[in-house]
């Protein structure tokens, strides 16, 4: 019985280690848990911070991305203007201007209704980042759907606005691939590479499952990365046909696109040079080279942030199309302001990694601001 006292202390002390040993336990796992979050947070705040300063420091030390400014007809800078670049979306300007021409030449008439139907045959599922069913749902917010159908400018639009590949690739369809990449030769665009139907590019890989059944996702890749350019751009020429004639589920059960062939993917989209672009972009802006009514309809579908009020108080005029994928941003921009001022602006960027690329996606937008309003900014610009 003497000993008894002990034995409670001793069993007591078990106990209380026990005890502790989980307090000290739950304390670790809350304090790794509110490190966690911190970390996330301070992750989401560093890629939502505004900091057009951002971009010039990418600018300076990246050789992966390439800048061209002007101003009221003088280049501000031009920063790798000749090197080549993937133009994901951006690429798209290029079809809008074929529209507006044959919309001036008579040939076709913006007004004309397009069922979705008929742009369903090219719809991707979970290819472009839900442009389409963005800009369906504003197309019927804004009573420019009725009856599944809507009018060929507001395809175009849609196209442009909110990058819709479907819309993309029935316009491609309908103008005509060749008459389309006429307008290069017609802008003395020498170094840009032809167009062709890019998202149909991405059913390849399904396409070869098709042909190949017996192969591995591995297999598929190598067979992608030893196609040379004029078969690969054969291939998607074929599925473009494919899906013109209604076949695209032959496709669809097969489609998969892992990181490594949205690289080979994205890699092999049409390229051109940022000089090239801002060439275009002085064009749209000083509404003297198109004819007038070709202007018209590029004004139409090009200019979709003048329906902003805020945008008209300062700015005359203002169009852009951007473009991105896993790997790419790219931003072609023109604006006059009603000082009269008139400014293009064309970044791209390749190679990126994800956190770059976001980064750099949620500051163009305020680095495009900077430059149009903030004359110590373009005084940076001249430096670089």
């Amino acid at each position: 019985m003497k000993h008894f006292p002990f034995f409670i202390r001793r069993y007591t002390n078990k106990v209380m280690t026990g005890v502790n040993g989980m307090k000290i336990a739950f304390i670790i796992v809350g304090v790794c848990f509110v490190i966690g979050i911190g970390v996330i947070v301070a992750a989401r705040h560093y890629l939502t911070k505004e900091d057009p300063e951002y971009l010039l420091n990418y600018l300076k030390k990246h050789h992966n991305s390439s800048l061209t400014v002007s101003r009221n007809g003088q280049t501000v800078t031009a920063i790798r203007e000749n090197n080549m670049f993937p133009l994901a979306s951006t690429v798209k300007i290029i079809i809008a201007i074929e529209y507006a021409k044959q919309c001036d030449e008579g040939k076709i008439d913006p007004s004309k209704k397009v069922s979705l139907e008929q742009l369903d045959q090219y719809y991707i599922p979970n290819t472009d980042g839900e442009a389409h069913e963005t800009w369906i749902d504003y197309s019927k917010g804004e009573g420019l759907l009725r009856e599944g159908s809507t009018t060929l400018e507001n395809v175009v639009k849609g196209m442009i606005l909110f990058s819709s590949n479907a819309n993309t690739e029935y316009m491609m369809n309908l103008l005509g691939i060749e008459n389309i990449n006429k307008v290069l030769i017609e802008l003395k665009m020498d170094q840009h590479e032809h167009l062709y139907p890019i998202s149909s590019a991405m059913l390849i890989p399904a396409y070869l499952k098709n042909e190949y059944p017996a192969y591995s996702e591995k297999q598929i890749e190598n067979k992608l990365r030893e196609m040379s350019n004029e078969e690969y751009i054969d291939h998607s020429h074929r599925i473009f046909t494919s899906l013109t004639k209604g076949e695209k589920h032959i496709y669809i059960e097969n489609s998969h696109s892992d990181k490594s062939l949205q690289k080979i993917w994205s890699d092999r989209l049409t390229k051109s040079t940022t000089a090239e672009y801002a060439e275009i972009m002085r064009k749209l802006n000083s509404k003297t080279y198109f004819s007038i009514g070709t202007q018209e309809r590029l004004d139409a579908v090009m200019e979709g942030m003048m329906e902003n009020p805020k945008n008209q108080e300062w700015l005359m005029h203002a169009g852009k199309k951007g473009g991105s994928t896993l790997f790419v941003a790219t931003n072609a921009a023109y604006a006059t302001d009603r000082d009269g001022n008139s400014t293009e602006i064309v970044f791209f960027a390749n190679d990126l990694e994800e956190v770059e690329r976001q980064k750099i996606l949620n500051n163009l937008n305020g680095f495009n601001l900077k430059i149009l309003r903030d004359e110590d900014f373009r005084k940076k610009l001249e430096e670089l």
